[in-house]
């Protein structure tokens, strides 16, 4: 048992404990008189430089107020302390650190090493302070203190908030389950392993880094977000390691991603999503504005693109890839999903359709005309004579027309198409073809013809108004 000097527990000197300590006297009342401090120096007290060692695990019941050093009326005197632990339940209050009203400004230096896990339902403070009648908040604790704790799971409230007391930690794994964990401007943390953001929130003040140790908040493999709250979403900045998104909605303005993996299986959603290397998956919905892409993306559900976007045929997609922005592939492209273009897509190598569909209502760009037309050059003659240049009896207006449009624009797709490919609206842009002069005028000639033809054997059906406006559109190709 502690000692106790009036009517307040105290741990006075170095302890030992081989075995657990469970610490629970208070149920109801916030006397101040049942609070265990872990070295103090006040009026009566001083126990300047106290450290408890627990080798087992060491359990604060509901109610309690524990503190790891503690300053108190009428001193002025130095206090070091530290609690060690294997295991740590923590239910009520635990300080790392407090001191009264009149003294916050005394040195302190205090310690938290828990070896195994500690189990956070409660909370853990370094500021305020413990009046007879209840905690108080209007003291910010001053010195240093630090932390090591292997796993943290978190149901309370973790903030070390204290604006005067610089505090650093490392935690091998984080695992935010509710409640709140906060890492504050006088805060500088180390996950040396994962966070799991599960519930609850998880708020920083910093931008957080995962796969590299930097900045007052970083990460040292895995950032795992299912489901909870998380405040700092301008920057996530990727050095290598994993981050994945298990469940949940998150929208990040920036994600900076050098290497490593990105898994999504929620909803995730980036406006400038910069990756120079390493891998993307998206097996959920998957929003990106503006990339230039390294790396790979393969999506597998649901991938839109809304701003600008160039690829260099390290973007796959098996799932449904909608288009409405600007997507600027640089490599031929398979379409082997479903692709759906409100956008713009210039397949500045050309495509082709592999156990895909495509719809397009935007425009689609391509350098490769036998994407859109049937056999260019060699069986141009053929085509030009099918529609009636050499033909004894001209064909039927209507079925010249539509052989012609079939044959050379874009409304009916070359056979490899058909089938796989919808164009409803918008425009198909076919560049880099070579026609040789005979061809172009071959094909100006039969449009001209056909189509004047057509006005002049049905004038009784047409107003001279229209056929004069119709003529001269078509005197202009």
């Amino acid at each position: 048992m502690p000692n106790k000097y009036n009517h307040i527990f105290f741990i006075s000197e170095d302890t030992t404990i081989n075995g657990n300590f469970d610490y629970n006297l208070r149920t109801t009342t916030t006397d101040s008189r049942d609070d265990l401090l872990i070295g103090c120096v006040s009026d009566n007290e001083h126990f300047s430089n106290v450290n408890l060692v627990v080798n087992g695990t060491t359990s604060f019941g509901p109610e309690t107020w524990v503190s790891i050093g503690q300053v108190g009326n009428g001193s002025a005197s130095n206090v070091n302390a530290s609690l060690t632990t294997r295991d740590l339940n923590v239910s009520g209050w635990l300080y790392l650190g407090s001191r009264a009203v009149n003294y916050q400004y005394v040195p302190l230096t205090s310690r938290l090493v828990v070896s195994g896990t500690m189990n956070l339902y409660g909370s853990f403070f370094n500021t305020g302070h413990k009046t007879g009648s209840g905690l108080g908040t209007d003291v910010h604790t001053s010195g240093t203190s630090s932390f090591s704790i292997g796993t943290l799971n978190n149901w309370g409230n973790f903030n070390l908030a204290s604006k005067n007391m610089n505090v650093s930690g490392e935690i091998g794994q984080l695992n935010i389950n509710g409640g709140s964990f906060n890492q504050n401007p006088t805060n500088s943390f180390y996950i040396r392993d994962k966070v799991a953001l599960n519930s609850g929130s998880l708020v920083t003040q910093h931008p957080i880094t995962v796969g590299q140790r930097a900045g007052n908040f970083s990460i040292g493999n895995s950032l795992v977000l299912a489901g909870g709250s998380l405040n700092q979403t301008d920057l996530l900045s990727q050095k290598a390691g994993q981050v994945s998104v298990t469940g949940g909605s998150y929208k990040f303005t920036t994600l900076s991603k050098e290497n490593g993996t990105l898994t999504n299986f929620g909803t995730l959603e980036v406006t400038n999503f910069n990756q120079s290397g390493g891998s993307a998956k998206n097996s959920g919905t998957l929003t990106i504005g503006n990339s230039n892409l390294g790396g790979t993306l393969e999506n597998v559900a649901r991938l839109m693109l809304t701003g600008n976007v160039t690829t260099q045929g390290n973007l796959t997609s098996t799932g449904t890839l909608t288009n409405n922005g600007n997507w600027t592939e640089a490599n031929r492209y398979t379409i082997t999903g479903n692709l759906h273009n409100t956008g713009s897509i210039n397949f500045q190598n050309g495509f082709q359709i592999q156990n895909g569909f495509m719809t397009s209502s935007g425009i689609l760009q391509t350098n490769d005309a036998f994407n859109i037309f049937d056999s260019l050059g060699t069986t141009g003659q053929q085509a030009l004579h099918y529609v009636g240049l050499g033909s004894a009896d001209p064909q039927e207006i209507k079925t010249s027309l539509t052989d012609f449009f079939q044959k050379y624009l874009p409304g009916t797709l070359a056979k490899s198409l058909v089938g796989h490919a919808s164009f409803t609206a918008g425009k198909v842009i076919v560049s880099g073809v070579t026609l040789t002069q005979t061809q172009h005028d071959d094909l100006v000639k039969v449009f001209k013809d056909k189509f004047l033809s057509f006005f002049s054997q049905n004038e009784t059906h047409n107003s001279v108004a229209l056929k004069r406006v119709l003529s001269r559109a078509v005197e202009s190709i």
